[in-house]
């Protein structure tokens, strides 16, 4: 890992975070950039993680198949529900955890109704 001045890689007033090229390069909290190579995985992903992943991206993907109206009631459920997340993130939780009491009870509390309108979560990955 390197520190390099700030400036070297910023361009036009640009701020350069994130995977650019072979290199990996972020702001430290001394307000330096850091740049590293990438780093790439030395054992092909395993089945599981393969499946987890399609878990994931399943749940992705009935987000966005969602209407807008139901994605606002999301959206609404996590604020009104004062939890720390937002609504795509409680989705999420729904989608993947399949805790259908906690969606329940935020429900109840906040009589907004979420689960009717989005269908049942995916299914657990057995091990």
């Amino acid at each position: 890992m390197k520190t390099i001045p700030p400036n070297i890689f910023q361009f036009l007033g640009t701020n350069t975070n994130g995977d650019v090229g072979p290199y990996t390069i972020y702001t430290s909290a001394r307000k330096r950039l850091v740049v590293f190579l990438k780093t790439w995985p030395k054992d092909p992903a395993t089945y599981h993680q393969n499946l987890n992943r399609n878990r994931w991206r399943h749940a992705a993907a009935r987000w966005r198949a969602l209407s807008t109206a139901v994605k606002d009631n999301w959206s609404k459920l996590a604020t009104r529900a004062n939890v720390t997340v937002t609504g795509y993130n409680l989705f999420m939780f729904y989608m993947l955890d399949k805790d259908i009491a906690a969606i329940r009870t935020l429900e109840q509390l906040t009589r907004i109704s979420v689960i009717a309108d989005t269908g049942d979560p995916l299914p657990r990955l057995k091990a």
